[in-house]
């Protein structure tokens, strides 16, 4: 018995101890490249698993409120002296108040999931915008720079001719 947790413990150290002493960049996942692709697959089966979850979270609502009609029923028709009713009826009040507990758990857990998907949609929303508005700027200060090309390009043609018609005179190359 000695032996064996002393073994087991050796195995346990060992295997601590190399899994401390990797390297960080073995176990750290390397970042995919992000590409723009239409997500409405994924969309779509969020949706699903998002009313299938809802869709469980009723019938476990219903199936709890039938079967605390039926624990009323069977209070209602046992009899006080029967030890094993007793017991039964016992049995059946802590399973259901574990039940409530669970389904209350799972209904503000479902809450809280649609109360982050909805910041996440309006934060993402947000950033659409502000993308969108940047790209306009960017397209106006585009424009704008083109305008400005247009009107003064007969300034700088005379200049650009100069400095094309003077050439460097030595043959050194800078490599």
């Amino acid at each position: 018995m000695m032996l064996r947790n002393s073994a087991a413990m050796l195995v346990i150290l060992a295997g601590t101890s190399m899994w401390g002493q990797s390297p960080a960049g073995a176990s750290a996942p390397k970042r995919q490249p992000v590409f723009a692709t239409s997500n409405a697959e994924g969309v779509a089966a969020a949706n699903r698993a998002k009313a299938t979850a809802n869709q469980n979270l009723q019938e476990m609502g219903a199936t709890i409120t039938k079967m605390q009609a039926l624990l009323k029923q069977m209070r209602a028709h046992s009899s006080s002296k029967d030890p094993a009713a007793k017991a039964n009826l016992e049995m059946w009040t802590l399973m259901l108040d574990q039940l409530d507990k669970q389904y209350e758990q799972m209904r503000v857990a479902t809450r809280q999931r649609e109360e982050l998907e909805a910041r996440r949609a309006a934060l993402y929303k947000q950033a659409d915008e502000r993308a969108a508005e940047a790209a306009k700027r960017a397209r106006e200060a585009a424009a704008a720079a083109a305008e400005a090309n247009k009107q003064a390009p007969a300034a700088t043609a005379p200049a650009a001719e100069q400095t094309s018609t003077t050439a460097p005179t030595s043959s050194t190359s800078p490599n």
